[in-house]
C-alpha cells in the first residue's frame, strides 16, 4: 500500500469553477455520490468560487458544509475559468482530475464513460456533446470555432467549448493556462505528446450555450483563434509570422517605388507631390520593423533554446544494475 493510499488521500479530484451560471450544488454533490460510490474510489469535490457575489459566497459555503467530501476556494478577485480550473487543481489531491461546468450540459451519470479510456493509456476524455441542443446562431457560431480550430491546428477536435474532461494531474501541471486558453486544453496537450479522446455524450435538453447575440464573444472567440494560430505555429518561430507580414508590406512598397521611378524615369512626371510616394516609403519602413520583430525573437529563442521544452518524458525504463 502507497503512503498515499495509507493516508486515505483521495483517487479523484472533481473541480468545479463557480461562474455567473450555475446549478443546484447540493444536487450536483448527490449527484456524484450516486454515480461515484459504485466505483468505490475515493473521491474529493473543489468549488472554485471566481469572486462572486455574497448569494454565490454564501451558496458555496452552505454546500461545503454539508458535504463532508467538498471543499471551497474563492478567489479575490474575477479571474475567469482558467484561473479557477489552475488554483482548484493545484489544491487538488488526487491523481485524476476531473472538471466539470456549475451549469452542466451533460447528466454526470455519462461520468463514467469518461473515466474509463484513463484505463486504456489515455491522459486526457474530453466530452463531445452529441446530439447537441443548439439551434439557430449558437449552434453555427460553435460549429464553425470547432471547425476553423481543426483547419488551423489540424487536430481532430468538436467541441472545445464543452467544459467536461477527465484528465491526469501531470499533464494540468505541464500544460499552462490562461485568459480562456483552457478550452484549447486537447490541442495544446497533444502537440505535446499527451494522448487524448473525445467522447460523444447526449446534451442535457434545454442547456444551452450563451452570448449566442453577444458581438463581443464572437470577437472573444476571433482572438482566442489567433492566440491559438500564434501559440501552434510560430511561437517557437516568430521570423516566419512577422517575417511574412514584413516581406509582404515590403514587396508592396517596393513595387510602388518601382512604378513611380518609371513614371519619373521614363515618363518624366513629377512624383514629390504625390501621397503614392509616402505610401511606398511608409510600406517599406513597416515592413522591415515588422521584419525586425521577428528576428529579435528569433535571436531571444536562440538564446533561451536550452529552457525551452515542448515534449513530455512519459516513462523511463532502465535495466536492472549488474551484480
Amino acid at each position: 500500500m502507497t503512503t498515499q493510499a495509507a493516508a486515505g488521500a483521495p483517487e479523484l479530484s472533481v473541480v468545479v469553477p463557480i461562474g455567473t451560471r450555475f446549478d443546484d450544488l447540493d444536487a450536483l454533490c448527490n449527484d456524484l455520490r450516486r454515480v461515484l460510490g459504485p466505483l468505490g474510489k475515493r473521491y474529493e469535490v473543489i468549488f472554485v468560487d471566481d469572486a462572486n457575489g455574497p448569494n454565490t459566497q454564501r451558496r458555496v459555503r452552505e454546500t461545503a458544509g454539508r458535504f463532508s467530501e467538498a471543499r471551497a476556494l474563492r478567489l479575490s478577485r474575477r479571474m475567469g475559468e482558467a484561473a479557477a480550473l489552475a488554483v482548484g487543481s493545484q489544491a487538488a489531491r488526487g491523481e485524476i482530475l476531473i472538471a466539470l461546468d456549475a451549469y452542466q450540459h451533460i447528466s454526470l451519470e455519462h461520468l463514467p464513460k469518461l473515466l474509463e479510456p484513463l484505463a486504456q493509456g489515455m491522459d486526457l476524455v474530453c466530452a463531445w456533446r452529441y446530439p447537441r441542443q443548439d439551434k439557430g446562431l449558437s449552434r453555427l457560431a460553435s460549429d464553425a470555432f470547432n471547425a476553423a480550430a481543426r483547419w488551423l491546428t489540424k487536430a481532430d477536435v468538436h467541441d472545445l467549448n464543452c467544459r467536461m474532461r477527465v484528465m491526469r494531474r501531470e499533464l494540468v501541471k505541464d500544460i499552462p493556462s490562461y485568459g480562456d486558453l483552457h478550452r484549447f486544453l486537447p490541442i495544446f496537450a497533444g502537440r505535446r505528446g499527451w494522448h487524448w479522446c473525445e467522447v460523444q455524450l447526449p446534451q442535457m435538453p434545454g442547456k444551452h450555450e450563451v452570448g449566442a447575440f453577444n458581438p463581443k464573444s464572437y470577437v472573444g472567440r476571433f482572438l482566442d483563434l489567433l492566440t491559438l494560430a500564434f501559440l501552434t505555429r510560430f511561437v517557437k518561430r516568430p521570423l516566419h509570422f512577422f517575417g511574412l507580414i514584413g516581406s509582404a508590406s515590403l514587396a508592396m512598397g517596393l513595387l510602388l517605388s518601382l512604378y513611380l521611378s518609371y513614371e519619373k524615369l521614363v515618363l518624366g512626371e513629377g512624383i514629390g507631390h504625390r501621397p503614392l510616394l509616402l505610401l511606398a516609403i511608409l510600406l517599406i519602413v513597416i515592413g522591415i520593423q515588422i521584419a525586425s520583430i521577428g528576428l529579435l525573437g528569433e535571436l531571444m529563442i536562440f538564446t533561451h533554446a536550452r529552457d525551452l521544452q515542448d515534449y513530455v518524458v512519459k516513462e523511463t525504463l532502465e535495466s536492472p544494475s549488474p551484480l
